[in-house]
């Protein structure tokens, strides 16, 4: 991270959406952390209580990104792609691979495997894995686009599987109530 973004304040955007509440934490037009599946303000809130934060109102920049993020998660199809995500805690391999799965279209799933492969790396299905266990920027990063070889895999949020299944089915044009219902009756 750039001396210059590191004096900055950051700040929190926390809104309410169709899959909870979620946060985006940025300092100077980057994104630092997404936190998403909250059921209420405060514990999203709670869950940014390490970082000093500075106005949170949205204007600008961070109020045409929430505005992205709730068209999307009304079905319309973007890619995200032109958000900046800091990414200096990322290793080689990890950003290979945030920049691959930052790239699965719209309403796809790859498998941990394919990504894998897709990065050079083809018997590393277990590393992209904890690559997208860690995760920090959900949505943006659409982690919930890879899927493990058996089923869905995993997902970090309070909501767990559940926002995963619900992310895919909004991509595949299901209503987020259709969604929801349809997670209920799959099995696990």
């Amino acid at each position: 991270m750039g001396e210059e973004r590191r004096m900055m304040t950051k700040r929190l955007t926390a809104f309410d959406s169709p899959i909870g509440w979620i946060g985006l934490l940025e300092t100077g037009g980057v994104l630092e952390l997404i936190k998403i599946g909250f059921t209420d303000q405060s514990s999203l809130v709670r869950a940014f209580a390490q970082f000093e934060i500075g106005p949170t109102r949205p204007s600008g920049e961070r109020s045409r990104m929430q505005k992205r993020i709730l068209c999307m998660l009304a079905g319309k199809a973007d890619d995200l792609l032109d958000l900046k995500i800091e990414t200096d805690h990322l290793t080689e391999f990890q950003k290979a691979v945030v920049d691959s799965c930052r790239r699965i279209p719209f309403g796809e799933t790859l498998k941990y495997g394919e990504l894998a492969a897709q990065v050079g790396r083809p018997k590393a299905a277990r590393a992209v894995g904890t690559v997208m266990s860690k995760n920090r920027f959900p949505l943006v990063v659409p982690c919930h686009r890879v899927v493990s070889a058996g089923g869905a895999g995993g997902f970090t949020s309070p909501q767990g599987v559940t926002t995963k299944l619900t992310l895919q089915a909004i991509e595949l044009g299901q209503t987020v109530a259709g969604a929801q219902a349809a997670v209920l009756k799959s099995p696990s």
